[in-house]
């Protein structure tokens, strides 16, 4: 379905807030053909497994806008779909992208990790049998990020460095114009965007500080280089350099003004506002927090 190549490029471009409606309402449009029309058999398939890719794309763009309801809706649906059309690789796409939202909850205490875990075991059992590739060291990065939350140093240390095996074989043997669409952000800046995250949440905030600069030199995509870069500013804030982290922020909050609709990046500044609070010059904080209302507005 060309609709969810779009959304996924744009998005890239533009953020998940802007585009989240546009694939709500063609998902009720697909939904509804789907009820309305015959299909052949291997028709009907492929036209179910093509709604579930819709599905998923407006999960995904609904987890971004920090609409996590909806989110799960999207995502309940699209598993349906994966279910009904027998599609393992949507169903392994769904199962990485629940995994990154369960993450995301579990670190301001919303969900439990170990679902995670639960959700990238059988993104593996599905994947088994394939090619070196970029999914395989997306599904050990998600095991990373899970350890990582749940404090398992052991179990962090070893995801990490097999997504970092997988993805030099990935390098090795899957040419990137052979790999989905949905994979292609997988990158050394993307692994290494796990790493440090995970370094943060185990404690280690100077390492991941070193870790998050690299990243903020990403420029693969608009809304990927303001959320590297607000992991960066973050980290910056963590270690107690909040001067510079302001500054940086400042930057970020630019593009989250004017070009890029993303309350999760948003989100990951958070750190810069809590440090910043009481400094004499309020810029930072005054602007951080009418994105804030202007996305709950929005919401």
């Amino acid at each position: 379905m060309a609709e969810v190549d779009t959304l996924a490029e744009r998005e890239q471009a533009v953020g998940g807030g802007a585009l989240v409606r546009q694939a709500v309402v063609g998902l009720n449009r697909a939904k509804a053909v789907l009820e309305a029309w015959e299909f052949t058999e291997r028709a009907g398939k492929a036209y179910i497994s093509a709604v579930g890719e819709l599905a998923t794309i407006a999960g995904w763009l609904a987890f971004d806008a920090d609409m996590h309801e909806l989110a799960r809706c999207c995502y309940t649906e699209a598993f349906a779909l994966a279910g009904e059309s027998g599609d393992d690789q949507l169903t392994v796409h769904l199962c990485l992208n629940v995994a990154n939202q369960v993450v995301a909850l579990s670190r301001i205490g919303q969900a439990n990790p170990h679902r995670a875990l639960g959700l990238v075991e059988r993104a593996k059992e599905l994947t088994g049998k394939q090619p070196p590739g970029r999914i395989h060291a997306l599904i050990a990065a998600r095991e990373a990020q899970s350890y990582g939350v749940l404090g398992d140093r052991s179990g962090f240390r070893r995801a990490i460095a097999t997504a970092w095996r997988e993805f030099e074989h990935a390098m090795e043997h899957e040419a990137f114009d052979e790999c989905p669409l949905w994979l292609r952000f997988v990158t050394e800046t993307e692994v290494r965007c796990h790493e440090a995250t995970g370094v943060g949440a185990l404690g280690d905030l100077r390492k991941s500080l070193e870790l998050s600069a690299d990243l903020a030199l990403d420029h693969s995509g608009a809304r990927n280089s303001a959320a590297y870069r607000a992991g960066w500013t973050a980290a910056l804030a963590r270690v107690g350099d909040v001067g510079t982290a302001v500054e940086q922020a400042l930057d970020v909050l630019v593009e989250l003004e004017r070009s890029v609709s993303s309350t999760r990046t948003l989100r990951i500044l958070e750190p810069v506002r809590v440090a910043a609070e009481g400094r004499s010059d309020d810029e930072f904080n005054r602007r951080f927090d009418e994105l804030v209302q202007r996305s709950a507005v929005a919401i």
